[in-house]
């Protein structure tokens, strides 16, 4: 079984190392993380993810274009909010997204 390709995108390096880190302590799982949108948009032209993750601090104006491009990029892909909370609840929120 492939491993599920998933996007993290966030503003704090520290926060999105740790989602990172926690998202490939998954067997199942392979995160990529980005922290600018050109970043994240450049990862989507070279690979398809099956998840992408956007964390907080990311402005109404980038969250709209990223949404945006990235849907036109692959269309149908799932796009979630994590807000945080710890391991046990992004686990959720991948498991969740990706079982949809």
């Amino acid at each position: 079984m492939d491993k599920a390709q998933i996007l993290v995108i966030g503003r704090n390096e520290s926060i999105v190392a740790t989602v990172e880190r926690l998202i490939n302590n998954n067997p199942n799982w392979k995160a990529t993380a980005c922290l600018t949108d050109e970043g994240a948009i450049a990862a989507c032209r070279e690979k398809r993810f099956d998840l992408v993750l956007l964390g907080g601090g990311i402005e109404e104006v980038s969250d709209t274009y990223l949404r945006d491009t990235i849907n036109q990029l692959h269309p149908g892909i799932r796009i979630i909010q994590h807000y945080g909370g710890g391991s046990g609840l992004l686990a959720t929120e991948i498991n969740m997204a990706l079982d949809r």
